[in-house]
C-alpha cells in the first residue's frame, strides 16, 4: 500500500483546484471518503469542493455532514472552467456525464466490482476484498506519512470510521483490511460523535416506509420482494436502510426493496430497487449488471434504478404502479432462477473439467 499512498497522491496533486465528485445517492461511505480526499489535498495547499447529484434523506446521515461541518455542495453539473480534474469515490463508475471528456479524472477509488463504462484515470484502485471505500482511503493515509493534526485528524477518522461502520452493516461483514484501517483510525475518532449517531431514533418517515414494505410481500421460492409504492426523492435513501432492516429480521437468502422515486419539481421519476442477501454465494452485483447497467453491488448488498420520466404524465398512477410492481416482480423472479441455473452450470463445468484432466493424466501414465 505505500507504493500506492506515493501514487495517489503523486496523481491528485498535479491539478489545482479539483472537484470531487459523489455520483448517485450520497451515503456515509462516499461523503467520509470525499471529505478526506479533500482533506488531504489540503496537506498540499491544493484546493477541492465536494460535490454531490443528490440531497441526503436520512436524518443520521445529515446529522454526520452537519456535526463534522462536511462542506458539500448538491449540484449535477460542476463548473468546468473552474477545476482541472474531478476525482470520483465510492461509485462504480468514473465517467460522469456532465464532466465528460472535459477535463481528466485524476483519481477512482471504490470497493465495488469494475464497471465496463469506467474511463482512464491517472490513479485508479478498485479492490472488492473490503467493506468500504473509507478503509481504503484510511489506509492510504496510514501509508503516506501525512502529517494531520489535532481537530481535523480526529474530524477525518471519525467521518472515515462512520463510513467503514455503515458499509459493512455495523462491522457484520468487515474483513482483515477494515479492521487494520480500523485499528489505525482509534487512536484518533471521536467516540461521543460516532455514539450519538448510532443513537439516534429511527424516523417516523423510516418507520412509514418499512411499514408499508413489510406490508407488501412477495414470496418466491428463497427470495423476498417488498414493494413501497410511491416515495418522494427526499427519501430516497429510506429504501436502502427499509432493505437493511428487513433483512435482519428475514429467512429469505436474498430480499429487494422496490419503490418510484418521484421528484416532482424536476418531473423525475425513477425506479429503484435496492438487494440485500445473507448469502455470500450469491452475485449480486453480476445479477444488477444483468438486469440494468444503471446499478451494481459488491457482496451482500447492492442497488439499480430504472429512469421514467416519460411517465410522470400516467394519468393513473395506481395502474402505473401495478405495471411497475408486476414488472419488476417478473423480473428479479427470471433473475433468481438464472442465477441458480448458473450456479449449477459452473459446477458441473468443474466436475466436468477435472474429470478431463484425471482422464489425461491417466492417459498419459
Amino acid at each position: 500500500m505505500e507504493n500506492k499512498a506515493k501514487q495517489f497522491i503523486d496523481a491528485i496533486t498535479k491539478y489545482n483546484p479539483l472537484a470531487i465528485y459523489i455520483p448517485g445517492s450520497p451515503d456515509p461511505d462516499a461523503i467520509a471518503s470525499a471529505y478526506a480526499i479533500k482533506s488531504i489535498l489540503g496537506q498540499f495547499s491544493v484546493d477541492a469542493d465536494i460535490f454531490a447529484e443528490k440531497r441526503l434523506s436520512l436524518p443520521q446521515n445529515r446529522a454526520f455532514v452537519e456535526r463534522l461541518k462536511i462542506p458539500l455542495y448538491y449540484e449535477k453539473a460542476v463548473n468546468l472552467d473552474k477545476y482541472k480534474a474531478y476525482i470520483v469515490p465510492d461509485f462504480q463508475n468514473n465517467l460522469v456525464e456532465s464532466i465528460g471528456d472535459a477535463i481528466p479524472c485524476a483519481a477512482h477509488i471504490d470497493h465495488h466490482g469494475k464497471s465496463k463504462s469506467t474511463i482512464k484515470c491517472d490513479f485508479s484502485l478498485i479492490e472488492k476484498e473490503v467493506g468500504s471505500t473509507s478503509t481504503l482511503i484510511a489506509l492510504l493515509i496510514k501509508n503516506s506519512n501525512l502529517d494531520f493534526f489535532g481537530k481535523e485528524m480526529a474530524s477525518v477518522a471519525t467521518a472515515l470510521t462512520f463510513g467503514i461502520q455503515t458499509d459493512t452493516d455495523k462491522y457484520n461483514h468487515i474483513t482483515p483490511l477494515d479492521f487494520e484501517a480500523l485499528s489505525y483510525l482509534a487512536e484518533f475518532a471521536d467516540n461521543d460523535i460516532l455514539q450519538d449517531l448510532n443513537s439516534m431514533p429511527l424516523s417516523q418517515e423510516l418507520l412509514l416506509y418499512y411499514n408499508r414494505a413489510k406490508g407488501n410481500e412477495t414470496a418466491y421460492k428463497d427470495w423476498g420482494f417488498f414493494g413501497i409504492g410511491y416515495i418522494d426523492a427526499k427519501h430516497r435513501d429510506m429504501i436502502a436502510i427499509a432493505a437493511d432492516m428487513i433483512l435482519e429480521k428475514s429467512e429469505y437468502n436474498v430480499i429487494a426493496v422496490y419503490a418510484l422515486v418521484e421528484n416532482q419539481r424536476k418531473r423525475e421519476l425513477n425506479l429503484d430497487v435496492s438487494l440485500r442477501s445473507k448469502n455470500n454465494n450469491v452475485d449480486l452485483n453480476r445479477l444488477i449488471k444483468k438486469i440494468t447497467p444503471s446499478g451494481g453491488g459488491r457482496q451482500y448488498k447492492g442497488a439499480y434504478q430504472v429512469k421514467l420520466n416519460y411517465f410522470t404524465n400516467a394519468p393513473d398512477k395506481d395502474l402505473f404502479w401495478s405495471t411497475v410492481e408486476a414488472t419488476t416482480l417478473e423480473t428479479l423472479r427470471k433473475s433468481r432462477d438464472t442465477l441458480y441455473i448458473t450456479g449449477i452450470e459452473k459446477v458441473y463445468s468443474n466436475i466436468k473439467k477435472k474429470v478431463v484432466s484425471f482422464l489425461k493424466k491417466d492417459k498419459m501414465e
